[in-house]
């Protein structure tokens, strides 16, 4: 098991202007870090991530990817050094052979503020998503009782304001897992990547998010069987285009009183 060597929150000295009035006052901000993930020994992924859960974001990360589709596939994950900014998932001989094309593709590590690149990519990451049956209906409360439940386990945002966040539920919306990180890609590869670990991402219903719904945020939860999105933050045209694809109901601007639906209307009933 790998445990972060490092804090989630900083306190620093800060001064404080309100009115005619300057404070000076310490002030709790979220960590942030950097993290390198390796596949096999090649550099495969480089973050800025909140410290903690660094088995998580690598694993979810791997699964996003198509890497790796269990904990099955995976032989270890371990630290490379010793400022706990790097990490390494060693796939099993099997899965190391099935993929090895895939990682030899990728000659340079990908950063998380690149974004998907290049009509080739997005072609190939839509090859592996499959369209989803509608099995699922919503509600106005589900809505709320959703984020109400991703909010009670955002304990660093709650305190510093500066993380984004990500929750799992199953198809009866109960919560299975929830993270949290300053990358809002990095908080849904953590939520995914506990999945991997606990093998439950078979269960998942639905992903609820604080961040806006983009093409690689539906590309991650098209990953999982999740037929429906929630963001609380607006969703990106690419976005909605590849929800509808795989047949992802997508909700957006998403509060506890009203939301926008931009895809998969016909899941959606009264409150």
């Amino acid at each position: 098991m790998i445990d972060s060597r490092l804090s989630e929150r900083a306190i620093l000295r800060t001064v404080r202007c309100e009115e005619e009035a300057v404070i000076a006052c310490d002030d709790s901000v979220a960590a942030e870090e950097p993290l390198g993930i390796l596949v096999d020994g090649m550099p495969c992924y480089v973050t800025m991530r909140s410290p903690g859960r660094e088995k998580e974001l690598a694993l979810g990360l791997c699964f996003c990817e198509g890497l790796i589709d269990s904990l099955r596939d995976v032989d270890r994950v371990t630290w490379c050094d010793e400022s706990a900014n790097t990490v390494e998932v060693a796939l099993n001989t099997e899965r190391r052979a099935a993929r090895g094309l895939k990682l030899t593709a990728r000659r340079s590590p990908t950063y998380s503020s690149c974004g998907i690149c290049g009509k080739d990519m997005v072609e190939d990451t839509c090859l592996e998503l499959q369209r989803r049956d509608t099995t699922l209906t919503i509600s106005g409360s589900d809505v709320d009782r959703m984020l109400r439940d991703l909010e009670e386990r955002q304990e660093v945002f709650a305190e510093t304001g500066g993380t984004h966040g990500a929750a799992l539920f199953d198809r009866t919306f109960q919560l299975l897992t929830a993270a949290e990180d300053i990358g809002r890609h990095n908080a849904l590869d953590k939520a995914i990547g506990d999945l991997v670990i606990r093998n439950k991402l078979d269960e998942v219903g639905a992903v609820a998010l604080t961040s806006r719904i983009s093409y690689e945020m539906v590309q991650k939860v098209g990953r999982t069987k999740a037929q429906i999105l929630i963001g609380m933050s607006s969703p990106t045209s690419l976005g909605v285009e590849l929800a509808e694809e795989i047949n992802v109901t997508v909700v957006g601007f998403a509060t506890h009183s009203r939301f926008n639906v931009y895809s998969g209307f016909e899941r959606v009933v009264g409150a």
